[in-house]
């Protein structure tokens, strides 16, 4: 504790490290910041995390990509999710979603000696095993490019679907759990938003710019029709080449609208937010109990 009675900048990088590290283990930030807000160190946090740990996939890792972006979606609510990870709670070690998704695919001991070492901690990894880390890449994440992503945020908000085509690269992959269905391919990813994304016209969707596992990410708020207010949709988390997305995870999980400290309801927005006019506050709209 500070002399006001709040925490220490050392105490909020320590607990940053802990929920990051519980994320690398279990691949849920729900749990991860459960389990660090009890644990007294990373020892602690490792051992709790190995009581708890699964394998959090993403729909690529369940089965082979779509050939029917019309089709129905397959939906799988009751699969545990890998969830993605908002800038506030990360540390400075690799966090890359595709890093992420792969350590999910370890045994849960080999995965927190590889977690372990990644970070920077093996004397912690030999109180836990003499297992080798396993050879993990999480590669360089692209700096953002933020033209491309004001192209990609104006390419939705307009529900330009030609547009949103240009910016993927031909072997993209668009995954959306809970739905196991997913896509590759910059066409077939253009034929799936315009069968099911349930935007109509421009202004439908609203895009508020985040970071997630470091990448550039979207909360994305779609119009209710029937109130004339944008609702939590998904949750976008783009994965850059040089010039265009090469990987796109959409996660419909409402909840990470609150881990993401983000609005459940926007209000104030203009007919169509690229028609010139100023961007909106943003603000919550309480929903009564009961």
């Amino acid at each position: 504790m500070n002399g006001s009675g709040g925490t220490t900048p050392r105490a909020d990088e320590l607990q940053r490290g802990l929920v990051s590290h519980c994320y690398r283990m279990l691949g849920s930030i729900t749990d991860a910041v459960k389990i660090a807000a009890v644990s007294a160190g990373y020892e602690d946090a490792t051992r709790a995390c190995l009581q708890q740990v699964g394998s959090r996939p993403l729909p690529s890792d369940l089965a082979a990509p779509s050939a029917d972006p019309e089709g129905a979606l397959s939906e799988r609510s009751e699969i545990l999710w890998l969830e993605p990870i908002p800038a506030d709670l990360m540390d400075d070690h690799p966090i890359d979603l595709g890093l992420i998704a792969a350590l999910q695919r370890l045994p849960p001991l080999e995965r927190a000696v590889t977690v372990l070492h990644l970070e920077g901690r093996p004397s912690i990894a030999d109180l836990l095993s003499d297992i080798s880390p396993a050879a993990m890449n999480a590669g360089p994440l692209i700096a953002p490019d933020e033209v491309l992503l004001a192209r990609y945020r104006a390419a939705f908000e307009q529900y330009d679907v030609p547009a949103i085509v240009t910016l993927f690269t031909d072997d993209a992959i668009w995954e959306m759990p809970p739905f196991t269905s997913w896509f590759r391919g910059a066409r077939d990813i253009g034929r799936l938003i315009s069968t099911h994304c349930p935007a109509e016209r421009p202004g439908d969707q609203y895009l508020l710019p985040l970071t997630a596992n470091g990448h550039p990410a979207f909360a994305v708020y779609m119009r209710d029709p029937k109130d004339d207010i944008h609702r939590a949709f998904q949750i976008q988390v783009l994965t850059l080449t040089a010039a265009a997305v090469v990987h796109a995870v959409a996660f419909f999980d409402l909840s990470l609208f609150q881990t993401f400290h983000l609005p459940d309801l926007l209000t104030g927005l203009p007919p169509n937010p690229y028609d010139g006019t100023p961007k909106p506050h943003v603000e919550r709209l309480h929903r009564p109990h009961g």
